[in-house]
């Protein structure tokens, strides 16, 4: 019996041996099934992050070629306004349109004229200009109308209460500066009056013996701003003086200061062909004549260099 017992001893033991392997594979088996499930999130998350760089670049490469469309069409517009810009100051004092449109040979003009109620002369142009590359363009209409809108009715035109301003240049006395006019000479005497069309000067105007401003076929616009005006002995002027008071202190202030009323003298044979006007009283000296000419008016209000041009309103397109 006893070699029984140990006959049937070394299967028990090799039993026992092959349940403590069992044992041992099923305490590992959630350790790498952990390891797998740890695998594949991270290769999911690794796969999103690479989503989500790839849309990131995606966008930023959009937003990127979006602005530099972008820009490139601000640069464009902005080439083909200059090239607007240029034409129009030149149709401004261009007398004959036609050759200076011809001069820009992506532009194309047309111009209708009319005449105003005062016998203004007005041309309404219509501009297109083309781009160099693209096929983007511009359209816009503008009116070129005189600086001097109407002429006065009379030789001398003077007192606070005329509406002189508005009359002749629809302007107020407030917003009546020398930027008004294009290329206005601005100096604070009457010593060297020449080469310009329009003087503006700020404070007294003394014109010297013999001294003549302008003529009969190229008139000028002279603009006394707070100063007295004296023509003196044999000096002549061609064209419109306007004479601008201070008008910032009302008359029927009860300030004790009233600024004095501007002086306005015409030497023994000077003369004045054309007009003079004021927006204030004027205290005349007048010796000498001014001879109220409408013919030297005319020229003057048609100079080229007393030409304005104004845009229409809603007439700008960039499209057919």
């Amino acid at each position: 019996m006893r070699y029984s017992a140990d006959f049937y001893s070394p299967p028990l033991v090799v039993q026992k041996h092959v349940i403590g392997a069992r044992g041992a594979s099923a305490w590992q088996c959630p350790r790498k099934v952990k390891g797998a499930v740890l695998l594949s999130v991270v290769g999911i998350l690794l796969s999103l992050i690479t989503l989500a760089l790839w849309a990131t670049s995606s966008l930023l490469t959009s937003e990127f070629q979006a602005s530099k469309r972008s820009i490139a069409y601000v640069e464009m517009m902005n080439t083909l306004h200059n090239d607007m810009t240029q034409l129009t100051e030149q149709l401004r004092t261009s007398e004959d349109w036609q050759q200076t449109a011809s001069l820009f040979a992506r532009a194309s003009v047309t111009a209708t004229h009319y005449l105003g109620r005062d016998s203004q002369f007005l041309t309404l142009f219509t501009v297109t200009m083309t781009h160099p590359v693209t096929s983007l363009f511009i359209r816009q209409g503008f009116l070129r109308h005189p600086a001097i809108v109407r002429l006065p009715v009379s030789g001398v035109v003077t007192g606070a209460t005329n509406a002189i301003l508005p009359h002749l240049f629809e302007r107020h006395h407030s917003n009546f500066t020398p930027m008004f006019f294009p290329k206005p000479l601005i100096t604070n005497d009457c010593d060297d009056l020449t080469r310009h069309l329009v003087f503006w000067v700020r404070g007294d105007c003394h014109i010297s013996p013999s001294g003549i401003i302008g003529s009969a076929s190229q008139p000028v616009l002279l603009v006394v701003e707070k100063g007295d005006f004296t023509l003196d002995t044999h000096a002549q002027i061609y064209g419109l003086v306007v004479i601008l008071g201070d008008t910032s202190v009302p008359s029927s202030s009860t300030s004790s200061f009233t600024p004095a009323n501007p002086v306005a003298t015409i030497a023994s044979s000077a003369k004045l062909e054309g007009a003079m006007v004021s927006n204030e009283e004027v205290s005349r000296v007048f010796d000498g004549h001014i001879n109220f000419n409408l013919s030297v008016l005319r020229t003057l209000q048609q100079s080229s260099g007393l030409q304005k041009m104004q845009p229409i309103p809603g007439s700008w397109h960039d499209f057919n």
